[in-house]
């Protein structure tokens, strides 16, 4: 199983003390360029480098990884996925770990129909928190205590296609839904969702099939007592294919699986694929045991006068994990316009956030160039609490002044007492 356990370079903060943030990095330029002092460096820009390059390419030695013209392909069929996952044991030595993908719902019975209530396809609502306190509420026969509890949390971080064979010119329009759903309250929590008019417009790789999905869901953030479900449908319309040959696109992959964390002891990353059809699906997520939620609210306060307009990238890494999160890439907001997004920290924690503003569309935060692009750097880290707000202020120099908000929210366990 490819995980990666964290916290090893984590800083250490009491829940409601005081040592609550670090402050961003003083302005030094990147790589070294004293032609570049309009640009603030983040200190080491690999540490928040993002690659779009395939991650099967770190595989080395003689199982080189897949290509799209070798590629095994697996419907959701018993006997297949036990061929995939237990008979072909290089499989996982030639991109991430397997993980057996069962059919989509559909109607009737489902193996996982009535864990997750899988008829009920209304999408969870953003979470409303309680602010963690001790409340005695008495009624006639029961005393209701409220206090304050960390859980088990799953954190998605990536998600794209893998080994697509896309054999038509231009960009492959990419719609349909990513969703997760937790045993407590079993409604959709979705991770990627875009209709059919909104469909994403994907250049695909096409040695590797590749194409990263932009989760746009503030949420991505769900309870994992002891497991999850992760279900899926994806379907492509191509660019130069007329719409009449399927004008509901081609499935691209659908099904669902099931995520379980019954043996971790410790936070950790894990990248799982599952094998569909026609290509595959590569997820990454954490699950961390020991969790509060950070609601990050990120609002332009002004912005620069840049004829050419303004980039935003705002990205954090939680709990001294090492993987990026993508929380917003894209046209700065108007200013007074407020962005939400949910991370799950470990306790005891921190949650670092970066934020870039650029006069141009640099696709990769970090990438080293001949010659830097026009840019801005902030960074902060801020301590996990179980009930808190953090505030401070991101001047990216020419491009824009945002305000960063952290509240700290954990989850209310109620017990009834009989009197």
């Amino acid at each position: 199983m490819e995980t990666e356990e964290g916290g090893g370079s984590s800083v250490t903060s009491s829940p409601g003390g005081s040592d609550k943030s670090r402050q961003p990095s003083p302005p030094t330029p990147p790589d070294g360029d004293e032609d570049s002092s309009e640009s603030t460096s983040i200190g080491d820009g690999d540490e928040w480098l993002v690659s779009d390059e395939d991650a099967d390419c770190e595989n080395t030695g003689p199982h080189r990884p897949y290509t799209v013209d070798d590629f095994p392909r697996f419907s959701c069929g018993y006997e297949e996925q036990n061929h995939l996952l237990y008979r072909n044991p290089d499989i996982k030595l030639r991109g991430p770990s397997p993980i057996r993908l069962y059919p989509a719902f559909k109607y009737g019975k489902h193996v996982f129909g009535s864990d997750y209530n899988l008829g009920d396809k209304s999408g969870s609502k953003w979470p409303c928190y309680f602010l963690c306190s001790l409340l005695f509420l008495f009624t006639i026969h029961y005393i209701v205590i409220n206090y304050c509890k960390s859980q088990f949390l799953l954190q998605f971080i990536d998600i794209k296609i893998a080994r697509y064979h896309h054999t038509w010119p231009g960009p492959a329009k990419i719609f349909g839904f990513v969703a997760a759903r937790d045993t407590i309250e079993p409604l959709r929590n979705y991770v990627y969702r875009r209709e059919i008019n909104s469909s994403e417009d994907e250049y695909v790789k096409r040695n590797t099939g590749v194409a990263r999905l932009s989760l746009t869901s503030p949420a991505r953030v769900i309870s994992m007592a002891s497991r999850a479900l992760i279900e899926f449908e994806l379907r492509v319309r191509t660019e130069g294919r007329p719409d009449e040959d399927e004008p509901n696109g081609d499935c691209l992959i659908e099904g669902c699986t099931e995520l379980t964390n019954m043996l971790a002891s410790d936070s950790f990353i894990e990248h799982r694929r599952l094998y569909g059809d026609n290509c595959a699906l590569d997820v990454k997520f954490a699950v961390l045991i020991n969790a509060v939620e950070a609601r990050v609210d990120i609002k332009v306060l002004s912005l620069g006068a840049i004829a050419s307009g303004i980039n935003l990238k705002v990205y954090g890494k939680t709990s001294g994990f090492s993987e990026v999160i993508r929380l917003f890439e894209g046209a700065s907001p108007k200013p007074g316009v407020v962005m939400s997004f949910a991370v799950a920290v470990d306790t005891h924690n921190y949650l670092d956030v970066c934020i870039e503003g650029s006069s141009e569309d640099n696709p990769v935060l970090g990438r080293k160039e001949k010659k830097p692009a026009s840019r801005s750097w902030w960074k902060c880290s801020f301590g996990s609490d179980y009930h808190d707000m953090d505030k401070e202020v991101a001047e990216l120099g020419e491009f824009a002044v945002v305000s960063v908000n952290v509240n700290w929210k954990s989850y209310r366990k109620k017990e009834s007492l009989r009197e």
